[in-house]
């Protein structure tokens, strides 16, 4: 079995598989998440003992909730269960 047997469900690059996260999205394409309304977000760990902080990133204001949108894709960002981040498209 390759380490790259999963495609991000946006953009089709090639990543590593996860069990846990089946349909994580690759990098270059969470950076491109946005609210609702088309501002643009980031995610970030609140501590190095992990936690989740969505921001915008146009003014650096904490952003509510974990709803993210990536193009026309309705996703879901969260803390990674050993840390960082990860976003997965919601009805996937």
């Amino acid at each position: 079995m390759s380490e790259l047997d999963h495609e991000c469900p946006i953009c089709g690059t090639p990543l590593p598989a996860s069990s846990r996260y089946p349909n994580h999205i690759c990098e270059a394409c969470v950076e491109k998440a946005t609210d609702e309304r088309g501002r643009p977000l980031g995610f970030a760990n609140v501590s190095p003992t992990g936690g989740f902080q969505a921001v915008y990133r146009d003014t650096g204001a904490d952003a509510p909730g974990h709803t993210c949108y990536i193009g026309s894709t309705r996703c879901w960002a969260d803390e990674a269960r050993m840390g960082g981040i990860v976003v997965e498209p919601v009805d996937s």
